[in-house]
């Protein structure tokens, strides 16, 4: 891959990263606790508690995503960025445009 490329994903990588940032400085309150005040029903407690949980799941999955993006850049840093981790074989840069901090290629997918 070439240092056009790189630079290319690269530039990807860390605007996705600044979004991940973003969604999770801005979403800690949708995390949060759910308060079981007398002033509710039970299923909207329930309903409360539902979406806290998606929220949590979502913000977990988010933070995966981090870490993935962030191994990627040092993936860049050190020479071996569109490598498949298993295989060695190149990553087609079709599956980096959609996925840019992937770490397989399709087959070891």
């Amino acid at each position: 891959m070439n240092a056009e490329r790189l630079a290319h994903f690269r530039e990807c990588l860390e605007s996705l990263a600044t979004e991940i940032k973003a969604y999770l400085s801005s979403s800690k309150e949708s995390a949060g606790v759910v308060e079981l005040d007398t002033s509710i029903g039970r299923l909207s407690r329930m309903d409360a508690m539902q979406n806290q949980q998606m929220a949590m799941e979502l913000r977990r999955r988010k933070k995966s995503q981090l870490l993935q993006i962030t191994n990627a850049l040092k993936r860049i840093d050190q020479g071996s960025y569109g490598q498949c981790g298993l295989c060695q074989q190149p990553i087609s840069e079709d599956r980096l445009e959609a996925f840019p901090e992937i770490v397989t290629c399709v087959n070891c997918a």
